[in-house]
Parts: structure tokens; C-alpha cells; sequence
């Protein structure tokens, strides 16, 4: 295997173990229904900062098929979340609902739940009241490829596809507002 190779290699399988950890660390200590995310084979394409965002299709709650490709034409802020983890949920209420109702009409709110039950994650959306358009990562594999290492995890994309910035870990509603003005001019 070449340097390449080897280095794409040990950065998906760290990135596949933190994934656990913070899983297991947000209460999603169970197998049950999770999908494991095989390492040789996701980070390959990995999008950091100012180069295009993954192609990996990936599907809308409401059955569309999609990719970030989908949503060029606008500024697009994306979190990953999972109702298993309550710093997920404790950031949908307390940051991107009162950020969304404030600039939601100049970016593109994208929630894309990931490794969990479909029932669970429409029920925290309406006990949240977020409305951010709703995807699933099933397994995985996008946050992977986007480098995520913490939940929850924000991207910022431009309206031309570019992942401008990310962030692992929560944020707090001045947070994600300053972030947002800094990466968007928002």
C-alpha cells in the first residue's frame, strides 16, 4: 500500500473510532441498528476545506433522493445529529431553531440525522420545533467523508458546492451566528 493509501487508511479508521467513542459517549452505546462504517472504503474522497463537497447520494425524510449537489444556489449550513445524543438535541433547541428563524431565508438549514431510528429523530424534530430541511446518513459515510470526529458536526458549504469550514462538537446560538457571519458574510 502506498503513502497515500496508507494515510487515507489510518485517518478513516481514527475517524471510525471516534465515531464510536462519541456514539458511545452519547448514549448510543448499543449496536443495535447501527451500521458500521467500513474504513477502507470511506475516506478516500475526504472534502477538506475549500474543495468540493462529497457527491455521496443520501436521502430526504420525505423519500427524495439526493446529494449536496442538490442545494447549490445557496449558502448551506449542515449539522449531523442523532436523537441519541443529547448534546445533538440540546443544540437543535438552543442554537439552530433561533438562528434558522432569524437568517433562514439567506441560508440553506440542512439536519442530517445520522445512524438512527427514522421514528426517534421525527420526534425530537417536532419536540424541538427546528425545520431545517431533514436528510439521513444511514451509514454514515458522508460524515465520514466530510471529517467528522465529534457530535454533533457542522459544515459550511458555499452556494458553489465548496466546503468553506466544519466544526465537532456543539455550538451555542452566538457560536454558530458568529461562525456563520465569518464563513458567509451573513
Amino acid at each position: 500500500m502506498g503513502t497515500t493509501s496508507s494515510r487515507f487508511g489510518r485517518k478513516a479508521a481514527v475517524a471510525l473510532a471516534a465515531f464510536t467513542v462519541v456514539a458511545v459517549a452519547c448514549g448510543g452505546g448499543s449496536d443495535e441498528g447501527v451500521q458500521v462504517i467500513d474504513p477502507a472504503t470511506t475516506l478516500a474522497s475526504a472534502a477538506p476545506s475549500g474543495e468540493q463537497a462529497p457527491s455521496t447520494p443520501f436521502e430526504l425524510f420525505d423519500g427524495t433522493p439526493a446529494t449536496l449537489a442538490s442545494f447549490e444556489g445557496a449558502p448551506v449550513v449542515m449539522n449531523f445529529w442523532a436523537s441519541w445524543c443529547p448534546s445533538c438535541v440540546a443544540e437543535m433547541s438552543a442554537s439552530f431553531r433561533p438562528v434558522q428563524e432569524q437568517i433562514g431565508d439567506r441560508v440553506t438549514f440542512l439536519g442530517m440525522n445520522i445512524q438512527d431510528d427514522r421514528e426517534l429523530a421525527l420526534a425530537l424534530l417536532d419536540e424541538t420545533g427546528v425545520r431545517w430541511i431533514s436528510a439521513e446518513d444511514s451509514d454514515g459515510r458522508l460524515y465520514v467523508e466530510l471529517g467528522g470526529l465529534a457530535m454533533p458536526f457542522t459544515v459550511y458549504i458555499s452556494a458553489d458546492g465548496q466546503v468553506l469550514d466544519t466544526h465537532n462538537g456543539p455550538l451555542s446560538e452566538s457560536q454558530l451566528r458568529d461562525q456563520i457571519t465569518d464563513v458567509f458574510g451573513v
